[in-house]
């Protein structure tokens, strides 16, 4: 009985360890900090490692084999033609997928990434994965991250996105209620 009770407490003893070793990292909370950038390659623009904490960071998470991600790009080239030059900064982030070529490809022959930066997460386990995908629990694109004064504000998607709910950004105004507010409203 002795020999069965060390056997049970050594498996879970090794399934806690594994546990610890294998475990996910927590990504903020709305309203918590969120300072740094993690490694990425930059295909355009960059490099960003840190937050500034006077600009607000529109992080857009898209692939080439996303179909809904690659019809969001139009817009956001258009918010991002509107607001650059009020503290905006946009990021088109590839997440899942490993192939650099394809991605560079297509960087270059889509129009709507010309003025945004946009940077290539790499081989499957990077940084970017690991702290933002899966410690975010993203389980699909496209994705979208709200980031302003080193604050997570807001974790939606690109059609949350319009004028409206960026100028509360640059207003220093934006809840995430009012913003929803604005995309529900009829014009």
């Amino acid at each position: 009985m002795k020999k069965i009770a060390l056997i049970i407490l050594l498996h879970l003893s090794a399934a806690g360890l594994y546990a610890q070793t294998t475990r996910i990292p927590d990504f903020p909370d709305t309203g918590e900090e969120l300072s740094s950038y993690p490694a990425v390659e930059w295909l355009k623009g960059g490099p960003i490692t840190t937050f500034d904490p006077d600009k607000t960071y529109i992080v857009e998470l898209w692939a080439t084999w996303c179909v809904p991600c690659i019809a969001a790009m139009p817009h956001i080239a258009e918010l991002n033609e509107k607001f650059k030059d009020k503290g905006v900064v946009f990021i088109a982030q590839d997440v899942m997928e490993y192939d650099r070529e394809k991605v560079v490809n297509f960087v270059k022959a889509k129009a709507e990434l010309a003025h945004i930066n946009v940077a290539f997460a790499g081989a499957e386990g990077n940084e970017f994965e690991q702290r933002w995908v899966k410690g975010a629990g993203v389980n699909g694109i496209p994705q979208t991250f709200i980031i302003q004064g080193n604050k997570l504000m807001w974790q939606t998607t690109p059609y949350m996105l319009n004028e409206k709910v960026l100028q509360l950004l640059v207003d220093h105004q934006f809840t995430i209620d009012a913003a929803k507010a604005l995309v529900s409203k009829k014009d």
